[in-house]
């Protein structure tokens, strides 16, 4: 068997101290505002597009009440005729009288439309409200040994980390060499799935596209005991490291994404960007991490094909080179200029 990799001995940690007290990034900060081409979408629609049947019924009404003054009967004389008076009162008041029903009926109409917009309104912040709680509760009932809630999250970016780095010594000569994004799908699929019996074959069958020779490789150093060893005093864990997380972050990311979406799919007139700011603002640093690294995998392909990256900035609290540009991935080629927190502090 080949000497044990580098990685095994020497996995470099890129992960700050993270305070799990201090686990809110306030959306409301510097100006978080939608990209460009949502705020459009965001703003409120104009009076007259929210008034348009109301107004089109009554531009119809009127001109079908005044229709019967263009009648030559009412314009063949140039004075009232004293015995037609009554009859011109009578038509004043059916004149009058009709627009008041037409009035009526318009004022009806708004406002049900009004309670049924706000009916909508308030089906769909209970159901949001209640997605965010199950968020938290998620987050609160995550354990991984002695670990509780976030900080789970902070041990399983270490791990990451490691396991990114092993992929790395095992590639090294590897033809062609791996991407930056390639070390990070082999490495994220390797502690979701994990290693050992079960877990090895899923690895590989998740992984086609590469070399099975390769995945193999890596697959015996994840499995090897003293690479595991050195991997737990060097990045400070408290578990077994490559044993798998799908039942913790599968079902983590797969409500995160529901409840998004459930926010972009929305027609009332809401600003969705702020909706979702709120959900952002549930996310710690290292739990945006993972996410990012989860959505640079086909596991999370959907946060970007469905536009949400993007779109909500979901990642935007990262604070400046907590991924390393050097030797983890370079952010700059993922994201637009200007898509951070710490770019529009620059700017400012």
């Amino acid at each position: 068997r080949a000497s044990r990799p580098a990685s095994a001995v020497g996995v470099s940690s890129n992960v700050r101290p993270h305070n799990p007290l201090n686990v809110h990034n306030s959306p409301n900060r510097h100006g978080d505002s939608a990209p460009p081409h949502m705020q459009s979408s965001s703003r409120q629609t104009p009076w007259w597009k929210r008034y348009a049947v109301e107004i089109i019924f009554s531009v119809i009404g009127l001109l079908a009440m005044n229709a019967i003054l263009i009648a030559d009967a009412y314009w063949e004389t140039k004075s009232i005729n004293p015995s037609t008076a009554g009859q011109l009162g009578d038509f004043v008041g059916g004149y009058v009288g009709s627009a008041f029903v037409l009035l009526s009926v318009l004022l009806l109409y708004r406002t049900l439309r009004s309670q049924r917009e706000t009916s909508a309104l308030q089906l769909f912040e209970a159901r949001y409200f209640e997605l965010i709680k199950l968020h938290r509760d998620n987050v609160t009932e995550m354990r991984l040994q002695e670990l509780e809630g976030r900080r789970v999250f902070q041990a399983i970016l270490r791990e990451l980390w490691a396991a990114r780095k092993i992929v790395e010594n095992c590639a090294s000569d590897y033809s062609p060499p791996l991407t930056p994004k390639q070390k990070i799908h082999i490495a994220y699929y390797a502690i979701f799935y994990g290693t050992g019996p079960g877990s090895s074959r899923m690895l590989r069958t998740a992984l086609p596209e590469y070399d099975p020779d390769l995945i193999d490789e890596i697959d015996k150093w994840l499995q090897d005991e003293e690479t595991r060893q050195d991997v737990v005093e060097q990045m400070n864990l408290v578990y077994e490291p490559f044993e798998g997380h799908q039942s913790r972050l599968g079902h983590y990311y797969r409500h995160l994404y529901q409840t998004v979406r459930y926010v972009q799919r929305q027609t009332l007139e809401i600003d969705h960007y702020d909706y979702v700011k709120t959900v952002r603002a549930q996310l710690s640093t290292h739990e945006q991490a993972l996410l990012l690294l989860n959505s640079l995998c086909p596991i999370g392909q959907r946060w970007w094909s469905d536009g949400l990256m993007i779109d909500f900035k979901m990642v935007k609290n990262l604070p400046r080179n907590f991924i390393n540009p050097q030797n983890q991935i370079d952010l700059s080629q993922v994201f637009p200029k200007g898509y951070f927190e710490w770019e529009e502090l620059g700017a400012a």
